[in-house]
């Protein structure tokens, strides 16, 4: 997601090229994609050679091969926090309903298909689809994985950050109206210091931390240092550390006026909750989430060489796992987990927490999610979640098209892996499988 040349070129039409663009290129031009499914038998010894000798952010998250490496084995590349499970499996049962696979859905660039179509279509890059109602499993395909694998969640999972922030709010150790700064003396003489906690879950600090097209592009942006850190890769001849480049971020316009969607954004609510606690998040995830889900595997948080837990996307798990996170949101939390950890509270703070359709679209990525959905109906972000409508369902996407969505109204959960980085049509089945009507009362 960012490369160390600081210059940008012009192609024949005079258009700038940036490095990441060029870079991109390059790799688009040179990976001829393996089928997703082959990879269900793993990865040769040629293959992980060759991804190792390329290990750079562009080619890791380009799409290709090395993407589905990555995201399968992402704990033979980073450091890892093993989050054990605790109490006994509490097996989701059954009730699978056909009549799921053939809701369809306008995509991008194969046209309208139904879901069973767009799961094996060659170019969707599909690796697992699952959909859970009332705590019943009624769809599920593994394309390109298998169920015992685990799968990295992208920033699907930016909400475990504030599902802690939230629970640390109910325990009265956080104030969400007091600043950065009242909460993490470390950052109070830096640009956190004077941006309320409210404004760092919604992710609009008013800081030059945000991810767009330019910043993505810009190696000296605090997003691409942000993964560089966290990959142990060098900046400038360097190897930074995860807080050192979040204290760098700058003030650039009032916070609280759009939404300014960034990583750097929840990597401080993992510093937040560590500053609060005296604890590492990981083993906050454990006490207060994974320690009461009776899930089938351990949940991964994945951790920059500095031993920060890179929670606004590189955590993996099984598809079932993933779903089942998403089910602490519904009243079937009862079914995976010994005590309900996602209060009535928490669900309202979300969903009357949106600051409104102008302050979604006035940002760069409120746009962006609306088109990934191809659903203009979606109101706003909130609390780290992407989308919040009007009958409170919500929902998270992550990069290369992983998805969460939760309608706990509907007592619904609907999750997927990919690899895909030019196409995210995965995302516009979403609302349409809510809204079938196959899920009312």
């Amino acid at each position: 997601m960012a490369c160390n040349s600081k210059e940008a070129k012009e192609d024949k039409s005079g258009k700038a090229v940036t490095p990441m663009t060029e870079t991109k290129n390059k790799i688009k031009a040179k990976q001829e994609r393996t089928p997703i499914e082959a990879f269900k038998k793993g990865f040769t010894a040629q293959q992980l050679k060759e991804f190792r000798a390329n290990y750079t952010l562009p080619y890791l998250l380009s799409g290709g091969d090395a993407s589905v490496w990555w995201s399968m084995r992402t704990s033979e590349v980073m450091q890892t926090a093993i989050l054990p499970v605790r109490q006994p499996n509490m097996p989701l049962e059954e009730n699978l309903n056909s009549e799921v696979g053939k809701i369809k859905a306008n995509t991008k660039h194969f046209g309208t298909l139904s879901l069973d179509e767009f799961m094996v279509h060659p170019e969707s890059y599909a690796a697992a689809f699952i959909v859970i109602h009332k705590g019943q499993v009624v769809y599920e395909t593994y394309p390109g994985m298998n169920p015992w694998d685990s799968h990295v969640w992208m920033s699907s999972a930016k909400p475990i950050a504030s599902l802690v922030v939230d629970l640390l709010i109910e325990e009265g150790k956080i104030d969400q109206e007091k600043t950065m700064g009242d909460h993490m003396p470390e950052f109070r003489d830096t640009g956190w210091a004077d941006i309320k906690v409210i404004d760092v879950l919604d992710m609009t600090p008013g800081l030059n931390s945000e991810e767009n097209d330019e910043t993505r592009a810009d190696p000296n942006s605090i997003a691409s240092r942000l993964f560089l850190a966290e990959f142990g890769i060098e900046y400038n001849g360097k190897h930074e550390a995860v807080v050192d480049v979040l204290k760098d971020a700058k003030p650039v316009g009032p916070p609280g006026t759009k939404l300014e969607y960034g990583s750097p954004t929840t990597e401080m609510l993992v510093l937040l909750c560590e500053a609060v606690t005296g604890d590492p998040f990981a083993q906050l995830v454990s006490q207060k989430i994974w320690s009461k889900v009776g899930a089938d595997a351990p949940l991964n948080l994945h951790l920059s060489p500095g031993g920060v837990a890179a929670t606004h996307g590189v955590v993996s798990s099984r598809l079932r796992d993933f779903a089942r996170f998403g089910m602490l949101y519904t009243p079937s939390w009862k079914k995976i987990s010994t005590e309900q950890i996602v209060t009535t509270d928490i669900i309202e703070r979300i969903r009357n927490g949106v600051r409104g359709r102008d302050f979604f679209r006035n940002g760069f990525d409120g746009p962006v999610f609306v088109s990934r959905l191809n659903n203009d109906d979606v109101i706003s972000n909130s609390r780290q979640w992407d989308g919040v409508w009007e009958d409170g369902d919500i929902w998270k996407s992550g990069l290369q098209s992983q998805a969460i969505y939760v309608s706990p109204d509907r007592d619904l959960v609907i999750a997927a892996f990919s690899t895909n980085a030019p196409d995210d049509s995965i995302h516009r089945f979403l609302r349409p499988i809510a809204t079938s009507g196959l899920f009312d009362e």
